[in-house]
């Protein structure tokens, strides 16, 4: 039996994004792991590789997506089904929208995969495939599979490998997916993370987590085990790990180089109406500091479009992004994903401009903001891209890079 798992992605600045922050995806990669030895799987990332061969022999495919990457998945399930293909879909959209996706599949898998995709591949083979596949407990992280490394092109990727470390998140922000999507946080035994790096033979890699040192206790153990492995890493955390010297510094000495934090605004009010009240922005400068003393790099995307926000904060945040020393940026519009507490809310409010998925690329204003209006909105927020990128401060920041981190930095670099 021949399996074809696609990863659908449009083109978008979504996938500009997600290739520019390239490492294999968890969505593709965690099924091809679960699925049995008897079955022959190919896998395919659009974001990173090609796009998908629909002429590809197979007796099912799979497709994984996001909200701005659907209609490119049903596009996909169409031309597969009328092939006489039958297709499933999955992922984050799939399993906030499965009444939507139902119609352009033969069976929806909503949420965590593993411990449905052997199930529904059984009853496929026995002709008895159920429209829906829903977990009634959440997957245990214990005896994880890897990643299935034959399958994967680290090329693609720069070279960069992933390796799950945890799921879910213990904050609730309004316009994330991820507590909807893992509604219960898991970790992953150290031990079984450990092998796997070994096992992999790789140098650089992400440590697949939505929030690295949401266990402390857990990220002191787990980087005292990686320590030993000489390897280099970056993964995702609060900006709090820098008011954690201990966390801190064991994680520079295991290997990290480079961490993703959820900055996303100058505006106070507007970080602790969305549910982040953890973050405080007086703090953020002397937090970044003490993170470059490790040589570690910040990255943090500004997002636009929040109640709080008028036309003033694509200029304030430019003035915070410089002040602060941020290494790097992305200019994103908020974006109310289906399944986000976002989204029901603008949904009951009746401020949802268009449910046309495409334009839920985090560069289209799809919903009615409070302070501007939606051309105010896109137009300041690909202002703020413009002027981030232009010529003089992408000099100073380069500068600001080497005093930071050292002129050395660069041959970190996993590209």
């Amino acid at each position: 039996m021949k399996i074809y798992i696609i990863k659908a992605s449009a083109q978008s600045a979504f996938k500009d994004y997600k290739q520019a922050m390239g490492a294999p995806p968890q969505s593709i990669n965690a099924l091809a792991a679960a699925a049995p030895e008897w079955a022959r799987v190919k896998t395919l990332d659009e974001t990173s590789q090609a796009p998908a061969n629909e002429q590809e022999s197979a007796d099912l495919v799979v497709i994984c997506m996001s909200t701005p990457d659907a209609l490119r998945g049903y596009q996909l399930a169409g031309v597969f089904r009328q092939r006489g293909i039958p297709v499933v879909l999955g992922g984050l959209h799939p399993s906030f929208m499965p009444g939507e996706a139902r119609q352009h599949a033969d069976a929806v898998l909503c949420g965590e995969a593993e411990q449905l995709f052997p199930q529904l591949l059984n009853d496929f083979c026995e002709h008895r495939l159920k429209p829906l596949y829903k977990n009634k407990t959440p997957v245990t992280m214990q005896g994880l599979r890897p990643y299935p490394q034959a399958l994967v092109d680290l090329k693609a990727y720069g070279n960069l490998n992933s390796v799950m470390v945890s799921r879910g998140c213990k904050f609730k922000c309004e316009f994330c997916t991820v507590h909807r999507f893992f509604p219960q946080f898991n970790v992953r035994p150290v031990g079984e993370i450990v092998d796997e790096i070994r096992a992999s033979g790789g140098q650089y890699f992400e440590l697949h987590a939505d929030n690295l040192i949401a266990d402390r206790e857990y990220a002191m153990e787990l980087f005292a085990a990686l320590k030993p492995l000489n390897i280099y890493w970056l993964a995702e955390a609060t900006l709090n790990i820098a008011e954690y010297p201990d966390i801190l510094e064991a994680a520079a000495e295991s290997g990290l180089f480079y961490l993703l934090v959820g900055l996303e605004t100058p505006s106070q009010a507007a970080l602790d109406a969305a549910g982040k009240k953890f973050i405080r922005i007086s703090r953020a400068k002397d937090n970044i500091a003490r993170l470059h003393e490790y040589k570690i790099a910040v990255d943090s995307a500004m997002i636009f479009g929040f109640d709080q926000h008028s036309e003033d904060i694509f200029e304030e945040s430019l003035d915070f992004v410089a002040d602060i020393q941020l290494d790097h940026c992305d200019s994103v519009i908020l974006t109310p994903f289906p399944g986000t507490d976002l989204f029901s809310r603008y949904e009951r409010e009746g401020r949802l401009l268009t449910r046309d998925w495409s334009k839920y690329d985090c560069s289209h204003a799809v919903f009615r903001p409070a302070g501007m209006t939606p051309e105010q909105l896109e137009e300041g927020a690909h202002r703020f891209a413009r002027q981030y990128n232009s010529l003089g401060r992408s000099l100073k920041r380069r500068w600001n890079r080497h005093k930071n981190l050292g002129w050395q930095w660069d041959a970190l670099n996993y590209q």
